[in-house]
């Protein structure tokens, strides 16, 4: 017997968040390498100076996807993006209508 996919077994509205705040996540990371890489403000040269440059690296990386994650979920509600969640309420919803046509 096989056991069941982690994924396929979490509700779709978790997938939603998970999805959204991954994407926040990759933002802060790909924000933070590109102030790394650019040496904005000599932050690339304080990161590699430091001997705790990579934990700094990551720290703000973490911080900073907080704070995105935050702000994707925000926007995928905010625009709109359905959950499947609304789908079983508008199925709800017509239920208790029934000579209502749509």
């Amino acid at each position: 017997m096989r056991a069941p996919n982690a994924v396929a077994a979490m509700p779709e509205l978790l997938r939603f968040l998970l999805r959204n705040a991954l994407i926040g996540f990759a933002a802060a990371a790909v924000f933070v390498s590109i102030l790394a890489l650019a040496d904005i403000g000599r932050f690339g040269t304080v990161l590699r100076a430091s001997d705790i440059g990579l934990l700094a690296f990551a720290l703000l990386v973490y911080l900073l996807g907080l704070t995105f994650a935050g702000v994707q979920v925000g926007f995928a509600l905010m625009l709109g993006h359905a959950t499947p969640d609304d789908d079983k309420r508008d199925e709800r919803i017509k239920r208790r209508w029934p000579g209502q046509d749509r």
